[in-house]
């Protein structure tokens, strides 16, 4: 497909950052799988699922996702093909962009929810994660989104493609869901696949009815589909008028 590269996209340096934060970003994922040591948490942490359960979780998925990314991107800057197509993607750079924007929106938002666990520094096990958490959460989010403000082509995004960005997250739940009903003992990554959650919050004092409860968590499942969706309309359309206007 023909299309206007912008200049960044051939410079050295900027494809050197990009592997480097890439690399950084596989790097912590080690150290986090490699150093894991349970800690019970009242609360939050209360069984130890193993060390690889790290992988559940969205916010550990979609920073998987980025890191690709970025090893793609810089790689495309030095010329490789095969990661020009994935790196220079607008779908994909959309994707993965909206998918670590929620992963932090979410996280911050649930801080002061008490939904998230407290940071704490006073030892290594602390202070490593802390260091993933807030390296996941609110340096990746930011990250990813002044870099799609810069579209390394001038090739818009087709709005008719934008419910794509919803299929992931909505397997994502259905499985985390499902996974968490048939486990034993139940994990939910998040507190909001657990069938009480929507129960309590509109039911609070009420016996919780099980069935009654999967079918609350239907629309809600669906309004948070839809937030994915909207904010990649949003995306979008500040993507497509970047590209308008390096294209003239």
């Amino acid at each position: 497909m023909d299309y206007k590269l912008r200049p960044l996209m051939k410079n050295k340096p900027f494809g050197a950052l990009m592997i480097f934060t890439g690399l950084i970003g596989v790097a912590i994922i080690i150290m986090r799988i490699v150093c894991y040591e349970f800690e019970y948490v009242p609360g939050y942490y209360e069984i130890d699922y193993g060390r690889f359960n790290f992988f559940s979780f969205f916010t550990v998925q979609s920073n998987i996702l980025v890191s690709v990314y970025l090893l793609c991107l810089g790689a495309a800057v030095f010329g490789n093909e095969r990661a020009k197509k994935i790196a220079f993607s607008p779908m994909v750079r959309l994707a993965v962009t909206t998918y670590i924007l929620v992963t932090g929106m979410v996280y911050c938002g649930g801080i002061p929810m008490k939904m998230t666990p407290p940071l704490s520094w006073d030892n290594f096990q602390h202070a490593m994660l802390g260091t993933v958490q807030v390296f996941h959460h609110m340096i990746m989010p930011p990250f990813m989104l002044i870099l799609f403000l810069i579209p390394p082509t001038d090739e818009k995004i087709q709005r008719k493609k934008l419910w794509i960005i919803g299929i992931y997250p909505f397997v994502y739940s259905v499985f985390s869901i499902v996974r968490g009903a048939g486990s034993n003992p139940q994990f939910y990554p998040y507190p909001f696949y657990r069938p009480e959650f929507f129960w309590n919050m509109f039911f609070n004092g009420k016996e919780l009815n099980t069935a009654s409860a999967y079918l609350l968590m239907l629309p809600m499942l669906i309004l948070g589909i839809s937030v994915f969706v909207l904010l990649s309309l949003i995306l979008s359309l500040i993507h497509n008028r970047l590209c308008s206007k390096m294209s003239k």
